[in-house]
């Protein structure tokens, strides 16, 4: 092989090991260059949704995370809002080294005066308790407040390793759940005839007061009674009833509440009350009648999986004329009819 040959292909090799230098900035170890990217990221997804899209960008108005090693120690903790969340592609950079972690967050703390932290300088995970703000009447816990959104996190296991040799980036995805959600109930006369919203009490009872770290109800969680943030009167045009022979406008009133978390088994009642007379004229659980329509259109998801892709629910009582529950006109539960079983007391 001629000198040139040699020298000429010395002179490629040597440029591609510049290059390869150049590229990555520290393939070979020396004084002189830079020390390799490295660094732990955290990316956020809202997909736990009916529409299976991710929501992160348009709901998610504020987040707290916090990392803990793997001995279960709070290591770090950051907080991010504003308009920065809205941008797709949103990730917060971590100054974590190299370790195991579980990252836990909650959303929407931001002017939320709804619920409360216990700490947001941990010694451990179960300091990360939210509890909901209540009021106290009549010996009951009672929240009337229309909620921000709020939401979860949890990613557990994380294992993060350096590279000295070369870039060790990693980027990882917290999934999140909406713990807040919105019922309507609406109460509609069989035969038209006006009703008034001062003759009801419409209140929702359920014990899920507070959440855990893991986003689960506590069992030692007090009972709330939640009573509706708004009231509106107003006229539906809806099909005959079997007492009916043809359409009618129908007069109706529409409650709407804001309730927390719910659970596939959880004991939560629906309750309104003829004011009248101060008899419980419906005492349902609702949470059942949400799970018996469930099977009209989403099936394939699980029942609390389900339960924590929704965040609004309908459900719509004929009365009759004494102002009592017509039975025979089912409930219809986000608009699909529900013939609902005879449970005590009713």
């Amino acid at each position: 092989m001629g000198f040139h040959n040699i020298y000429n292909r010395f002179r490629v090799l040597s440029a591609v090991i510049v290059s390869a230098m150049t590229f990555t900035g520290c393939s070979i170890i020396n004084d002189d260059l830079e020390p390799c990217p490295a660094g732990l990221r955290l990316q956020f997804v809202y997909n736990y949704n009916l529409l299976q899209a991710d929501a992160f960008p348009t709901q998610v108005k504020s987040l707290n995370v916090w990392a803990f090693d793997d001995s279960g120690k709070f290591v770090w903790s950051a907080s991010e809002s504003g308009e920065i969340l809205s941008k797709p592609g949103y990730i917060m950079e971590t100054p974590l080294p190299q370790g195991t972690y579980d990252f836990i967050v909650w959303g929407g703390l931001l002017d939320n005066s709804d619920f409360t932290l216990s700490s947001y300088t941990p010694s451990s995970k179960e300091d990360l308790e939210m509890t909901l703000k209540t009021i106290s009447e009549d010996g009951a816990n009672v929240s009337q407040s229309h909620f921000k959104p709020l939401f979860h996190g949890y990613l557990g296991n994380v294992e993060y390793t350096v590279e000295p040799t070369s870039p060790s980036v990693k980027t990882v995805t917290v999934p999140l759940i909406k713990d807040t959600n919105d019922i309507a109930v609406l109460l509609c006369n069989e035969n038209g005839n006006p009703l008034k919203a001062e003759d009801f009490t419409v209140k929702f009872i359920y014990a899920d007061a507070d959440l855990a770290w893991n986003n689960a109800i506590k069992p030692s969680s007090p009972t709330v009674t939640y009573m509706p943030w708004s009231q509106l009167y107003g006229e539906t045009t809806l099909q005959p009833l079997a007492s009916a022979s043809e359409e009618a406008v129908r007069s109706t009133i529409l409650y709407e509440l804001s309730v927390s978390r719910l659970m596939a088994d959880g004991a939560a009642y629906l309750d309104v009350v003829r004011n009248t007379d101060n008899k419980t004229i419906i005492h349902v659980p609702l949470i059942e009648y949400f799970l018996l329509e469930k099977g009209n259109r989403y099936n394939q998801f699980g029942d609390q999986e389900y339960l924590d892709r929704r965040d609004d629910y309908t459900a719509l009582f004929f009365l009759n004329n004494d102002n009592d529950w017509y039975m025979a006109g089912g409930i219809y539960i986000n608009s699909w009819v529900v013939v609902p079983p005879q449970h005590e007391g009713m």
